[in-house]
């Protein structure tokens, strides 16, 4: 009982130290009261983030908080019916995206988890055939995987086996 009592006076301390040693997420294109679904710094100091109140809107945005590259689609109330869901999964695997395309190019946001190790981002592929990946570094806030329940079924992808439920 004595040594219980001897960590109280402590347990503000280590409250501090938990708080400060948990990777804190710096940065959302989000704006309140929408809700954060999915958002991430990339490694040319923009941000990717997925921003709504689904099922009534969702939105991508890539730039940064003064200057936005690009939101899709133009109006947020017609994101459920514009974004399209893929997932795969199977034992330590866990794979989804959220997929668009605009002008000439096709969209990817992506969420990989493989044996522990999350790696996320997006995809750009253009109608010539030029790629190009854009990941995230730092934290990744939300996840995509609960989309899945509000978006259509990307039937074009690969990770939903070629058919759609």
């Amino acid at each position: 009982m004595k040594r219980q009592l001897g960590l109280l006076p402590m347990l503000p301390l280590l409250a501090a130290w938990a708080h400060a040693a948990a990777p804190s997420f710096a940065g959302t294109l989000c704006h309140a009261p929408e809700t954060t679904y999915f958002s991430c710094e990339t490694s040319r100091h923009k941000t990717i983030s997925l921003c709504g109140h689904l099922p009534a809107s969702l939105q991508y945005r890539y730039g940064t908080a003064a200057r936005m590259d690009l939101q899709f689609p133009e109006q947020a109330s017609k994101g459920a019916e514009l974004l399209r869901y893929a997932h795969y999964s199977r034992f330590q695997t866990g794979r989804a995206e959220v997929t668009f395309s605009h002008l000439n190019a096709d969209y990817a946001v992506f969420d990989y988890t493989e044996s522990g190790k999350r790696r996320a981002g997006v995809h750009v592929t253009t109608t010539s055939g030029s790629e190009l990946e854009i990941r995230c570094v730092g934290p990744i806030g939300g996840q995509l995987i609960p989309l899945g329940k509000s978006l259509g079924c990307d039937s074009d992808s690969a990770l939903n086996g070629g058919a759609c439920p």
